[in-house]
This record gives C-alpha cells, sequence and structure tokens, in this order.
C-alpha cells in the first residue's frame, strides 16, 4: 500500500512538473494518459515469491471434514 502512494505521488508530482514545464492545450491530456497507463502498468506488477518463503507441498495432510 505504500509502495503504491509512493508511486503515485512521485508520478503526478512530474506530471504536474511536465505541465507547467511544457504549458500548452495537448500536453496535459497527453501527461494524464501516460500516468494513467504508468500506473496501471505499476499496479499490474507483484513481486515473485521467494522460494524459501513458500510453504513446502505436503501431500500427507488430511483436508479438513466440517462438524455436524
Amino acid at each position: 500500500m505504500l509502495r503504491a502512494a509512493a508511486w503515485t505521488v512521485g508520478l503526478f508530482s512530474l506530471g504536474g512538473g511536465i505541465c507547467h514545464l511544457f504549458p500548452g492545450p495537448i500536453v496535459e491530456p497527453l501527461v494524464l494518459l501516460a500516468l494513467g497507463a504508468t500506473l496501471f502498468f505499476v499496479s499490474g506488477r507483484s513481486p515473485a515469491p521467494r522460494a524459501e518463503s513458500a510453504p513446502p507441498a505436503a501431500d500427507d495432510v488430511a483436508p479438513r471434514v466440517a462438524r455436524p
């Protein structure tokens, strides 16, 4: 959650800076589209689980049975 907030604040700060550096009617929509695409790309990434942090596969564990 903190990483998503940091990406959002950083990207929108960068976008605001770009819009101030290059004033024009087409710059802001292009920057907003680029920010949306970047946030979409970043939110879709997730770190791969490490092999040592994954629980071991145990085939001998009996499934839980609901009690009446």
